[in-house]
């Protein structure tokens, strides 16, 4: 089970890299919010991996509520944009 959050630690980071590449070079807000997300992601993975506090559930349950809420509220806010609905 460790190899699962060992990659999944990895392309979270692989992404917050790419989030901040890319807005750094576009200047657009929705890389560096991806970015953010991700990090709560990689955040939750990592302190998984550190086995430090093994009573951590609720924490990486919060962690990851808040970056699943995050991904939400944007592509809501990217509809709008679009005025898809």
């Amino acid at each position: 089970m460790e190899l699962v959050h060992v990659v999944n630690l990895l392309l979270c980071l692989a992404i917050v890299v790419l989030g901040v590449m890319g807005y750094r070079k576009s200047r657009h807000r929705l890389p560096l919010s991806l970015a953010a997300v991700f990090g709560l992601f990689a955040l939750s993975h990592g302190l998984v991996l550190s086995g430090l506090f093994p009573d951590m559930g609720v924490i990486i349950i919060s962690l990851r509520v808040a970056a699943y809420s995050l991904v939400i509220l944007l592509l809501y806010k990217y509809i709008q944009v679009l005025d898809v609905f």
